[in-house]
């Protein structure tokens, strides 16, 4: 289990990063002018989703509890 709820964060923290990079690389704009906050949204939004979705295909149960 532990091992699973290890996966479950590392992938979602990964997705989250990789979405905020390629949101910023499809607009093609920089950190300042997409801002810090935007970025910090787009970062917990997608990880977010990540999360949810990993959760329920590996049962972890972290949503659960």
């Amino acid at each position: 289990m532990t091992t699973r709820r290890t996966i479950v964060w590392v992938i979602a923290v990964l997705f989250g990063l990789i979405s905020t990079v390629g949101t910023i690389f499809i607009f093609q704009t920089t950190l300042d002018k997409f801002s810090i906050g935007n970025a910090l949204l787009v970062f917990v939004s997608m990880g977010s989703l990540a999360f949810i979705w990993l959760d329920y295909v590996l049962r972890t149960g972290y949503l659960r509890s």
